[in-house]
Parts: C-alpha cells; sequence; structure tokens
C-alpha cells in the first residue's frame, strides 16, 4: 500500500528564446509520457547520457566493507535481521529491462520503477510498506553549458539504499573515502544515515552552484554600475532564469524533506531524525540564498534600466539646449533673410556686424542662464 506525500515567475526576456537556454526539460518528453501511459508501459524518459549502465555495491558495517562492481542480478539485498548495509548505485538509467529486474527483485512498486526511469520528475517523496522513495535534481554550474541538470532517486529499505544516477559524476566520491577508510559514522550507522549523507551532498551541490552564480552578480554589478550594455542585461535575464530554476528545484525538496522530518516512519531512526531536520535547514538556507540572489538580479536589472534613462536624459538634456539655444539665432537669420527691398537695417554701414553680436550676446546669455538654472 503506498502512502503519497503531497510535495508538490518567469521574468520578461529581452532576448527571444532565451528561456530554453536554461530550462527544466520539463515538457521536452510530454509526448513520450503520454505515449507510455496510453499503453501502460514502463520506458525510459530523457536524454541517455552513458553508453552503458554501470551498477556499483558496497556491503559494509563497522568493521568491514566489500564493493562489488557491475551488478546484474538482486537477490543478494539483506532481510531486516541483517546487520550489514548496502548501498547499490546505478550510473545511466536508460536500461529498462535491467530496472524492471531489480523492481521484481525488491518487489518496488511499479509506478516507483516508473519514476526512477523518468528524468523530468519533480522533486518528491513517498513511503511504500518497505521502503521510501526520493526524487530530487541536482543543479552544477557547468563552464562550457551554463547549468547540468541531473536527475538523482534513491530508495531507501530496511538495511539498504539504492541510489540512480543520469551519469557518473562526483556526488558522492568523499561518501565512498569514508566508507573505504572507515571514517565518521557512516559505517557505524544505519542505512538512513547513510542517505542523509547522500542528500546533504546533493545540497552541498546546490550551494556551489549558487556561490558560483554570486560572483558572477559580483562581476555584472561592475560591469553595470560602469557602463550598461546589452550583453549585461542578456546575462542578467539568464542568470536570473537559472536562479528561477534553482529554486524551482528546491522548494518541493524542501517541503519533501519538512514532511519526512516531522512525519514518524520505521525507515528512519528516531535518533537520526535530527540529521534529516539538520537537512532541512540546509535547504532553508539555499532557498534564502537563492531568493536573495534573485532580488539582487532584479535590482540590476532596474538599475540597468535607470542608468540607460540616466543616461538617455543627459543626451536630451544636451540635445534640447543646443537646439533652445539657436531658435532665436534661426529667428533672427531668418528675419534677415527675407528678401524686401525696404527693410530698415539694410542700408546700415555695421549692421551685418550689430547681427552677430546681438546673437552672439543671446547665445552667450542663454548658456549663462541654463547654467544657473542647473541645466548644464
Amino acid at each position: 500500500m503506498k502512502k503519497q506525500f503531497d510535495v508538490t515567475r518567469p521574468d520578461k526576456l529581452l532576448v527571444s528564446r532565451l528561456k530554453t537556454l536554461i530550462s527544466l526539460p520539463n515538457t521536452l518528453y510530454s509526448a513520450q509520457k503520454s505515449t507510455a501511459k496510453g499503453k501502460a508501459e514502463i520506458t525510459f524518459i530523457g536524454e541517455k547520457k552513458l553508453e552503458k549502465v554501470e551498477t556499483q555495491l558496497y556491503k559494509f558495517d563497522k568493521d568491514t566493507y566489500d564493493l562489488i562492481e557491475g551488478i546484474k542480478e538482486f537477490d543478494m539485498f539483506p532481510k531486516k535481521e541483517d546487520s550489514k548495509i548496502y548501498w547499490l548505485n546505478f550510473h545511466g538509467l536508460h536500461e529498462v529491462d535491467l530496472t524492471k529486474e531489480l523492481g521484481e527483485s525488491l518487489k518496488l512498486d511499479r509506478i516507483t520503477v516508473r519514476q526512477v526511469l523518468d528524468t523530468t520528475l519533480r522533486p518528491k517523496v513517498e513511503e511504500y510498506d518497505h521502503y521510501i522513495f526520493f526524487s530530487i535534481k541536482s543543479i552544477l554550474k557547468d563552464e562550457v553549458d551554463g547549468f547540468k541538470v541531473e536527475q538523482l532517486s534513491f530508495i531507501l529499505g530496511y538495511g539498504f539504499v539504492i541510489s540512480f544516477q543520469e551519469e557518473i559524476s562526483d556526488h558522492f566520491d568523499h561518501i565512498r573515502n569514508k566508507i573505504e577508510d572507515n571514517l565518521g559514522l557512516i559505517r557505524k550507522r544505519t542505512a538512513d544515515f547513510l542517505v542523509f549523507q547522500l542528500l546533504d551532498a546533493i545540497l552541498d551541490n546546490y550551494f556551489e552552484t549558487i556561490e558560483q552564480i554570486g560572483l558572477e552578480v559580483n562581476e555584472l554589478e561592475k560591469m553595470v554600475f560602469k557602463e550598461p550594455k546589452q550583453e549585461a542585461l542578456v546575462r542578467l535575464e539568464q542568470m536570473k532564469q537559472s536562479s528561477e530554476m534553482i529554486k524551482k528545484a528546491l522548494n518541493p525538496f524542501k517541503d519533501a524533506l519538512r514532511i519526512l522530518s516531522k512525519r514518524q516512519t520505521a525507515f528512519v531512526l528516531k535518533e537520526n531524525n535530527k540529521y534529516y531536520k539538520e537537512v532541512l535547514n540546509t535547504c532553508m538556507s539555499a532557498v534564502e540564498e537563492i531568493d536573495s540572489t534573485i532580488k539582487s538580479l532584479e535590482s540590476l536589472t532596474n538599475i540597468y534600466f535607470s542608468s540607460l534613462s540616466q543616461k538617455m536624459n543627459e543626451t536630451m538634456k544636451v540635445l534640447t539646449t543646443v537646439a533652445t539655444t539657436f531658435i532665436p539665432l534661426t529667428f533672427i537669420a531668418g528675419v534677415y533673410g527675407m528678401n524686401f527691398n525696404y527693410m530698415p537695417e539694410l542700408q546700415f554701414k555695421y549692421g551685418y556686424f550689430t547681427v552677430w553680436g546681438v546673437m552672439g550676446i543671446i547665445f552667450i546669455g542663454m548658456l549663462v542662464y541654463f547654467k544657473r538654472k542647473g541645466w548644464l
């Protein structure tokens, strides 16, 4: 029987299609998902990132550990009374038959198997009779492609943890080192403590990504204050969308952790519940950090437009001053440019120089007046 945990603004962009550069692939495979549901099939939904799925099994207790790679059969998992902890990790999700075989061996719900293979799934937590299912997003800054989004899933049962990754990455290398070198408390604690360590490692990646965004915001701030350019606005909008993407992934993750930390379950021991509350606090801090980053980006966008408006005002002020100064001069020149035979000053010996003098006085007088008014 399944117990469901319900854990369920983009800005207007200057450049069209900018949104597609960094958005999550929520609708990219909608047709594929609809077809699979219509046929009641279990299928992989997402981008194939590895040629071959690799598996890795750690079996350990406080005294020993074993590492077995390339596991294809899954009848070795412990019974409830077994003292060893089993951690099976998948690199790659596209081999549907392998995942289905795992589901059959561990009697996983069909919905769980389908969700493991769906890389567009939102972060969530679901509790079943003999395991808990986690689904979260990992977001890392990529120097080449901008942001790398990876779907991660976990299954926590009695004495075992199964983790699913889309590709080979360094999310959990330090945890593997702790197991192999018997560092910290991992080999002395239960499977739920291992899950805490895995979730905490994912949140560390979020903080690293948010910190890198913060550094870019500081650089953009200097650019905007020094000389606002259109490139800066485009980058601001990209980063704003990226930050919104991170927030969109963090919020349901936070909600799931809040429910899990407050709910009594047999899969999380009472003495380990404090660690999940710690992860929840860490996640809330990450949400606050990304909210602050989004506000900073919005402020920089407003400053950008204010700077452009100020520069435009300064330009218009100069042009208006020049135009206003030449209005009376143009009037005088126009009057004496009329082709009438009888004009009073036409026969005046020094009329030409007098008119130039009058125009000069008017010009200088208006400049002095504008200066005193603070318009120059």
